[in-house]
């Protein structure tokens, strides 16, 4: 009853209150008072107090009835009123948007049992229940978890996903990660979330005096409340326009590979809003954090892509020794060279110089031109005291130059016609003793390559180098030696010298002399089917038909890996090419057996003949260019020049 009494008392009003102690005091003075007249005076006031109160919670309770039936009462007397819906949960920035309810028909007071209506599923205001997908947890349409992707773009997708909940956590207009290259004086941009379509697309910029530079140089935090509009062009040179930010924020992100503590950043995290005075001290605090999952993250994917990195320079030198496997020349040692540099380091021009024995000079033996524009050709001869590549030939040390335009020097020649405009790596090509050449790749972006660069490129540059040294001792050796080894008839060199020996009798005597050159086809496919000693038995069978075919007086010799070369001389290019047609059939009938293998092998063979002064280079270029013109046609044929 106590607790009922004061909850009475707790639902009266001041007055409501004030009128039942004045009650309660009067009917006391009337109770214990003498005089009648006291005592009726006090008992009517009393009771005219008691009546005040009564009355006053009546209308107090019948209003409220009227309010819980107000709406009802109206809608059933007014037909013409609807209910409107307003929803709450609308997005910020946008018009609200109200809506017109539709009345619902109640059932009868009459029906014994009364039927929840069921919501119609094409009624607009009817809402399915979310029911949650994998997407939602899970980024299926990422091609990082679609295939298995190298180190950097894995780092590059989790950095992304960093940056988006940096942005979304601090309301942000834009959240970037910049590299900071302390050794070029560059900030290079890793990645970026924003909303802006001014977004800057180059990815380096110089360290300046803007808000960013200004973390990376001094490796402190740097806080903006109010970014002055006039001079945002200056301050934040990450857009390409003016924005409207307002606040800005910027940390240092520090990293170290030891138990060193590191001094100077090696990247920072920019923020900025476009509400004033949107962050403060606790938006540091909770930036640190997110700076220390970065490191975290930079020193998992530094040791990753330092280990991929070795094993793909291991891979790279593996396939440049299978490559010379197959075909052990100078020209096969530089193409994949070049190859294997494209796969390591970025590039838009690759090409390699070696030293041209015949012509005595350097000379440009290979060139890969991605953005097929102006640059230089193949054969042309590099300028060695005046051109960056040639100061590299003559020194034997590798060369990186930030920005060609400022060098003072050509790439490779005066005349040269590069229109490019970008940085250069040297790479001397050299053993111990001798260079070779020299590997130059170039990029059209300033200030690509570093000295990681060089110490990678050094490791794969190195078999390529062994291999043309390689070549070299062979070729001294073979001025020495007639015949070669592995065929037994007359090595190049020799056979050069009797061919000169022998033009010359011709044109002194008017005497007849022709040159049949000699290719077997489709090489690779033996090579890679019968391996290195499969085809030098080939090579051995087809050598020695060729020996038995001619006079003791004419001469065969291995020309070049594939190639052999018949002197006939007394021999018009007439009877040069019946001789030639009759060894094609020889060789395309006879059989080779090899660990229980029978096949048979065909050649091509083009023929050139001495005509008046021709000379001795004359006619083996031309009996050269009509094989090109054999194994063009496809091959088992014989072409005169």
């Amino acid at each position: 009853m106590l607790i009922t009494f004061r909850s009475w008392l707790n639902s009266l009003t001041l007055n409501q209150k004030l009128s039942v102690v004045a009650g309660v005091i009067l009917f006391l003075v009337g109770l214990f008072s003498s005089p009648w007249v006291v005592k009726v005076f006090s008992f009517l006031l009393s009771s005219a107090s008691v009546a005040y109160v009564a009355v006053t919670l009546r209308q107090k309770a019948r209003s409220d009835r009227e309010d819980e039936n107000g709406s009802l009462t109206t809608e059933e007397h007014n037909p013409q009123m609807k209910r409107l819906v307003f929803d709450d949960f609308q997005d910020e920035g946008g018009p609200f948007r109200v809506e017109f309810a539709e009345k619902k028909a109640t059932a009868p007071a009459h029906t014994p049992e009364r039927k929840i209506p069921t919501k119609n599923p094409m009624d607009k205001h009817f809402e399915k229940p979310y029911e949650f997908q994998m997407s939602d947890f899970f980024d299926i349409d990422e091609e990082v978890f679609k295939r298995e992707t190298g180190p950097r773009s894995e780092f590059n997708f989790l950095v992304k996903k960093v940056l988006a909940v940096v942005k979304e956590v601090n309301f942000a207009h834009t959240v970037a990660l910049f590299w900071v290259n302390n050794e070029k004086k560059q900030l290079v941009l890793e990645n970026f979330v924003s909303d802006s379509k001014l977004f800057t697309t180059q990815r380096r910029q110089e360290i300046g005096q803007d808000l960013v530079s200004q973390v990376a140089v001094s490796g402190t935090p740097k806080l903006l409340t109010n970014v002055n509009a006039t001079g945002q062009a200056d301050m934040l040179t990450y857009y390409d326009g003016p924005e409207p930010v307002k606040t800005f924020i910027g940390v240092p992100i520090f990293y170290s590979r030891g138990p060193s503590q590191p001094r100077d950043p090696v990247a920072v995290l920019a923020v900025d809003c476009l509400s004033e005075d949107a962050y403060g001290t606790e938006t540091l605090n909770l930036l640190g954090r997110f700076t220390k999952l970065i490191s975290a993250l930079i020193r998992s994917y530094t040791d990753k892509y330092d280990l991929v990195m070795d094993s793909e320079v291991l891979r790279s030198i593996s396939r440049i020794r299978e490559q010379l496997k197959i075909e052990f020349s100078a020209y096969n040692a530089v193409r994949s060279l070049a190859e294997e540099t494209s796969r390591l380091i970025p590039w838009d021009y690759i090409s390699v110089v070696l030293y041209d024995e015949t012509r005595k000079a350097w000379n440009i033996q290979l060139v890969m031109n991605r953005m097929n524009d102006p640059y230089v050709a193949v054969a042309n001869e590099v300028d060695p005291h005046e051109s960056l590549v040639g100061t590299v030939l003559q020194s034997s040390i590798p060369k990186i130059v930030d920005n060609i335009q400022t060098s003072g020097m050509p790439r490779f020649y005066r005349a040269e016609r590069c229109d490019s405009r970008g940085s250069l790596l040297a790479m001397p090509i050299n053993s111990l003793s001798r260079c070779y050449g020299a590997l130059v790749v170039e990029s059209k972006d300033i200030k690509t390559y570093s000295d990681s660069d060089v110490k990678l490129m050094q490791k794969v540059v190195e078999p390529a180098s062994w291999g043309l040294e390689i070549l070299s001792l062979n070729e001294v050796t073979n001025n020495f030696v007639m015949l070669d080894e592995t065929t037994g008839v007359a090595t190049q060199r020799y056979f050069l010298g009797r061919v000169q020996e022998e033009v010359q009798r011709a044109n002194d005597f008017s005497a007849e002399i022709s040159i049949v050159m000699i290719s077997i086809d489709n090489v690779n496919e033996y090579i890679s089917r019968y391996g290195k000693e499969g085809f030098e038995f080939v090579l051995q069978n087809v050598s020695r038909m060729i020996k038995s075919s001619i006079r003791t007086y004419d001469l065969v010799g291995r020309f070049d890996h594939n190639r052999f070369a018949v002197m006939l001389v007394n021999t018009t290019p007439n009877e040069a090419s019946l001789w030639s047609e009759k060894l094609r059939r020889n060789v395309a009938s006879n059989v080779i057996n090899i660990e229980q293998q029978s096949f048979s092998v065909t050649i091509s063979v083009g023929v050139s003949g001495a005509t008046g002064e021709t000379n001795d280079l004359e006619l083996l270029e031309n009996a050269d260019r009509v094989l090109r013109k054999a194994i063009e046609a496809g091959g088992n044929i014989v072409r005169v020049f």
